[in-house]
């Protein structure tokens, strides 16, 4: 028997079909994933299903004595209270209201639930009398997750449980599901953490809830080749009505009697026609680039130092940012990574070191608490650059229609407002883009258009984001924040930190001479191998400049100035990228010398 069954159910809003006749079941032990696009009615079936949303028709039934919990996309709005009693409310409780809904318990704790609530807490690392006030987006995140999983339901109900949350909890949390005893039911875009937990997926589509048995890898293999099918049959049904639309406009015959079953059947047509959805997708997006010279160097760091309460977040850091970068920040919840944006973006100031800044810098700032949205404006309202027949035909390729442009943004789902904060974001000229988080809540499609964009930007780009595959697809060089306040600087994707960090600490565990000097011969032989690779660039920059520096060169046409020109760019910047590793090098040597 399934836990919970949900059969010929059908909900719309206005003119907005969420469920069409759909049945749907969650069986013992499943951990299934909820997907589709923003504003599909995702979170409108984990409310049905947390008896939180009624259906207009259609019934729903459950397992006798099952118990729920539910965690919603938001963080809870009342925070004055500690994170002992907050996780506390998890205990005991059957279909476990909204997050945003907090009420005391004032039930006495037996022992046994006393230690569950310490050992949770001890699990997160954090002290129980703390308030929910004092706590980042991500710790908070990591305590309403305690919440609802200390009270071990039967079903969870999981509403992108990886927002907020850095990679080492999206890691541990994947752990803790995989060991879930119970079903779970999640709405979640990162690929990385679907993949590694569903064992089927149901997506919903035009009002329809279909499965599709396992992974997410199967799941995009299967959809890719039922959305080809779908067009295909579209296109022949198309071609079949204006064959059959035209009979009836030319054939006489159509009005006898013997063809009345063939008018018959126009009138099926037609009707199917009416009532079909077509597959959306997002228009052609560019972003509006600015064209006006930068030069080599946007930011330049030297050895700068930041701290709260006595902790260094940021310790003698130095570092080059240049035009073109497509930089990552990585690391755990609360090391740095905003305080830094912070201080390029000017909001913050070093406590000591310098910081040079490009006088030309036009930024456009993705910022995930939505703070330049204003709920109780209409989308277009949001809409601060641009006239409004442009806005209209421009918010439709972000797929908003032009009769939903006056809904105001509190009534959007999460997902559809990180669309219309992008919409925003791209229509200003800007040469460098900083998002912070901008993939959560974002539906599959829109991540990964937003990765093409990403990628095809002529500008620089930095990056925070616990989306592994998002950041693994999209930057060429991170900044990773360790303890203490030290940064280290990597080129390459997130995987070359990995890789290295992988061999260090497998050799440093040995913790004998034989190890250190392995490690230090490595490094040596890196060494070398980059300062081989920097002889040979400013070679190749001096013969440049050479070149350059004859008398007629500027004389010359300028198709045959321009590939050496751009060729001295590009060298010039490999070398100063070649530069920054070796002196990541070099401190790596002194480290393990040490």
């Amino acid at each position: 028997m399934s836990l919970v069954s949900i059969q010929n159910a059908y909900l719309s809003f206005s003119n907005l079909e969420i469920l069409k006749n759909s049945t749907f079941y969650i069986n013992k032990r499943e951990r299934i994933c909820l997907i589709g696009k923003n504003g599909a009615g995702k979170s409108t079936v984990l409310k049905i299903i947390n008896q939180a949303q009624d259906l207009d028709n259609g019934k729903i039934f459950y397992k006798k004595n099952i118990k729920i919990s539910y965690l919603e996309q938001k963080n809870p709005n009342n925070v004055d209270i500690s994170i002992y009693d907050f996780i506390s409310l998890g205990l005991n409780q059957e279909n476990t209201t909204s997050n945003n809904d907090i009420i005391l318990n004032t039930k006495k704790i037996n022992i046994k639930d006393h230690i569950k609530i310490i050992k949770i807490i001890e699990i997160i690392q954090l002290k129980k009398n703390t308030l929910l006030s004092e706590l980042s987006g991500g710790l908070l995140r990591k305590v309403t997750l305690s919440r609802v999983l200390i009270g071990q339901p039967d079903v969870l109900l999981l509403d992108e449980p990886t927002n907020h949350l850095d990679i080492k909890t999206v890691k541990w949390l994947e752990s803790f599901l995989n060991k879930f005893p119970g079903s779970i039911l999640f709405v979640s875009h990162d690929r990385n953490f679907i993949q590694n937990i569903c064992t089927r997926i149901i997506d919903i589509d035009r009002g329809k809830l279909v499965s599709w048995p396992g992974n997410y890898k199967n799941f995009i293999k299967l959809k890719n080749e039922s959305n080809r099918i779908e067009k295909t049959k579209k296109k022949i049904f198309d071609k079949n009505l204006k064959k059959e639309e035209k009979w009836i406009r030319t054939s006489v015959k159509a009005r006898s009697t013997r063809n009345e079953g063939r008018v018959k059947s126009l009138q099926i047509l037609r009707k199917e026609n009416d009532n079909y959805q077509k597959i959306e997708q997002l228009g052609k997006i560019k972003i509006n680039e600015s064209k006006n010279y930068l030069g080599k160097i946007l930011f330049k760091l030297e050895n700068v130092n930041f701290s709260i309460n006595n902790k260094f977040i940021i310790k003698n850091f130095s570092s080059i940012i240049e035009h073109g970068d497509k930089l990552g920040l990585i690391g755990d919840n609360g090391c740095g990574k905003s305080t830094m944006i912070k201080i390029l973006m000017g909001e913050k100031q070093p406590q000591k070191g310098k910081i040079y800044k490009n006088t030309r810098l036009k930024i456009s700032y993705f910022d995930q608490n939505r703070s330049s949205l204003d709920p109780n404006k209409s989308i277009i309202e949001n809409m601060n650059y641009g006239k409004e027949q442009y806005l209209i035909k421009y918010l439709n390729n972000f797929l908003f229609k032009p009769n939903e442009l006056k809904s105001l943004v509190k009534t959007l789902s999460g997902g559809q407002c990180n669309r219309l904060l992008l919409a925003q974001l791209f229509l200003q000229p800007s040469n460098v883009l900083i998002l912070d988080e901008p993939t959560n809540d974002l539906d599959l499609d829109s991540l990964e258009l937003l990765e093409k964009i990403i990628i095809n930007y002529q500008g620089t780009v930095l990056i925070v984001s616990h989306d592994e595959s998002f950041i693994q697809n999209t930057i060429k060089k991170c900044w990773k924040f360790e303890n203490d306040g030290i940064i280290n600087t990597y080129i390459g994707n997130c995987n070359s930190f990995k890789k290295e960090k992988k061999i260090y600490k497998k050799l440093k565990n040995k913790k004998n001479t034989f190890s250190v000097n392995i490690i230090q011969k490595k490094l040596k032989k890196d060494l070398d191998n980059m300062l081989f690779k920097i002889e040979k660039t400013e070679f190749h920059i001096k013969k440049l400049q050479k070149e350059i520096n004859q008398i007629n060169f500027f004389k010359n046409n300028l198709k045959d100035k321009l590939p050496i020109l751009k060729a001295l760019t590009e060298k010039e910047k490999e070398l100063e990228t070649q530069i920054i590793h070796w002196e990541d090098l070099e401190k790596s040597i002194i480290k393990y010398k040490n």
